[in-house]
């Protein structure tokens, strides 16, 4: 009954989820149609804009994640109301207190610590005086919104404590609306010439509908704002020991994050970057995100009774239920990688998106997807952790981790930028191209490549160290339980490779160039052909997963059946 609830919880969730990603990537398409992924503005801003977002991500995301909410719940529970608020308030300012004062230090001193930050990583591909000063005052700018967004990160936890989840959820896409505002509406107020400040600008609109959404639903909870900075109670000790180890792994994963935004801008693609990076946290975002967060709740609640056959059913089902319904996404997106890119990037018929672009990141999408299996099992094994309230132990893997993203990061892009092209057969794997850079222009996906390996390993650190440190979760019986789904996800690979690769070469579908003498498939054709590959291979994973008799199979009928029973179809 519970993984019922579980799975409920998860796919409710997924809603937001998805039109918040959903409006993400419609900001992204009118990006990429506005600079494309040459603009060296644009790449500035997504340079610049990087550092606060780590800011906020390490001491917002850090401090008030799934290891704090849980002892504001305690407060409230075992002290009362106004307890839990003194408690919340708290916390609130003194994380802002910290926030601000970094904010300062970054304000004031950006142009010198910055230099010396990007000459680290950056390689030949320094700016110029006049280019660094554009990048600082971005940068500058910058940190007001994201002091906004912290605010109301806060407000989302304490709505959520309220158990009121979709206002919260919804705040992000007001955030995406307020960006896209500023492409639709100011680019053409400032003469119709793209520049990076019409997105400054819609991320300050975007900050403020973020916060200001949530501001109705907080005062009819009567979650008030207190000018506290005490902590009374034994919650401060709890709060530093859980807390502390929470937002140094958080920071490890943004700090990777940061620093392989340096790297992509050292070889002109920070850009490519971005864009692929967004598209492909579609899939753990919906698939792993959404089922830790329902699943979190009962974790908790078995671990504290100690009833650990629980969790390890839990774990099993959820596990499965996360791969079997993300692995026809991670297979479509490995495949069908360049229409796909080509379709949520360069609709726009008058798009600066170029066909190289479209190439470049659909190279970086490829190393992104490849390890999403594993992105989706260590995002999940966090919050496995957590409600075991171990800390200490994902901080140290993470760590790790974050030594081996940024050394693979930096390596892999060496391997790469030797190749002429966006191919794995243009790699030589040897010391002399690990260890130097050249001119390639696929140098940005060894970025992805590394990213996806050091999630490869962290999930299997995580795994292990948890099965031997803590309880056995019954690995054999995990990993035969999964072999079906990737039988299913085989057949579905091969078919959809095969179909690809077929039209392709009839339909002159995608180019093997990006040649301007390319007169290749319109976008209706390019859609119309996604869309039959994509739903022919889906249902050969359908049919070969009933075949094998997978439990998993009742998600799709108890959800699906009722939308396509409209159309006189039936799972």
């Amino acid at each position: 009954m519970e993984q019922t609830e579980i799975l409920q919880t998860a796919l409710f969730a997924m809603l937001p989820v998805l039109l918040t990603k959903i409006t993400g990537q419609v900001f992204n398409l009118l990006a990429a149609s506005s600079f494309g992924t040459k603009s060296v503005e644009y790449n500035q801003f997504i340079l610049a804009s990087s550092i606060p977002d780590l800011i906020s991500n390490v001491l917002i995301l850090g401090s008030v994640g799934a290891v704090v909410i849980p002892t504001l719940i305690s407060a409230r529970k075992k002290e009362g109301e106004e307890a839990f608020l003194r408690l919340y308030n708290a916390i609130l300012n003194w994380s802002l207190l910290i926030f601000g004062i970094l904010s300062i230090v970054i304000f004031f001193f950006a142009d010198r610590f910055f230099p010396l930050y990007l000459g680290a990583f950056a390689g030949e591909n320094y700016p110029t005086p006049d280019q660094m000063s554009n990048i600082v005052d971005y940068l500058r700018v910058l940190l007001l919104p994201q002091i906004i967004l912290a605010i109301s990160v806060f407000i989302s936890n304490g709505i959520n404590i309220y158990n009121r989840y979709l206002v919260p959820q919804l705040s992000p896409l007001f955030f995406n609306l307020g960006r896209i505002f500023g492409l639709i509406v100011l680019i053409p107020l400032m003469g119709g010439n793209p520049s990076p400040w019409a997105v400054v600008i819609g991320v300050y609109i975007g900050s403020v509908l973020h916060l200001l959404v949530q501001i109705p639903l907080a005062r009819y909870l009567g979650l008030r704002y207190m000018m506290i900075f005490s902590f009374k109670g034994p919650y401060l000790g709890e709060l530093l020991r859980i807390s502390i180890p929470r937002m140094f792994a958080v920071a490890s994963e943004h700090i990777a994050l940061t620093i392989n935004d340096a790297i992509a801008f050292g070889v002109k693609a920070a850009t490519s970057l971005n864009f692929a990076n967004s598209l492909s946290l579609v899939v753990p975002q919906l698939f792993a995100f959404t089922f830790a967060y329902a699943s979190f709740p009962k974790l908790s609640e078995h671990y504290e009774d100690k009833d650990y056959k629980g969790i390890v059913y839990i774990v099993n089902k959820t596990f499965n239920e996360m791969i079997f319904l993300a692995l026809p996404f991670i297979i479509t997106l490995i495949i069908m990688r360049v229409p796909v890119v080509r379709l949520t990037f360069g609709l726009k018929t008058d798009t600066a998106l170029d066909l190289d672009g479209t190439y470049q990141i659909a190279w970086v999408l490829l190393w992104f997807a490849v390890g999403h299996i594993f992105v989706i099992g260590k995002w999940y094994m966090y919050r496995l952790y957590y409600a075991s309230k171990e800390t200490l132990m994902p901080f140290l893997i993470s760590l790790g981790s974050l030594i081996l993203n940024i050394v693979l990061a930096i390596a892999f892009t060496n391997l790469f930028s030797h190749n002429a092209e966006y191919a794995i057969t243009a790699t030589h794997v040897t010391m002399e191209n690990l260890t130097t850079r050249g001119e390639g222009m696929a140098a940005v996906g060894g970025i992805s490549l590394g990213m996806s390996v050091a999630y490869t390993i962290e999930f299997v650190a995580l795994i292990l160290v948890f099965n031997y440190t803590k309880f056995k979760l019954e690995l054999g019986k995990l990993f035969k339980s999964l072999i079906p789904k990737f039988i299913a996800g085989l057949a579905m690979f091969v078919t959809m490779y095969l179909m690809y690769k077929t039209w392709n070469v009839l339909y002159y579908t995608v180019p093997t160039s990006t040649g301007n003498a390319y007169r290749g498939s319109t976008t209706i054709n390019l859609f119309i052909l996604t869309m039959i590959t994509v739903a022919t291979s889906s249902m050969v994973y359908y049919l070969v997963s009933h075949l094998l008799k997978m439990e998993e199979l009742k998600i799709l009928r108890r959800y699906l059946n009722p939308i396509f029973r409209l159309g006189g179809l039936r799972l």
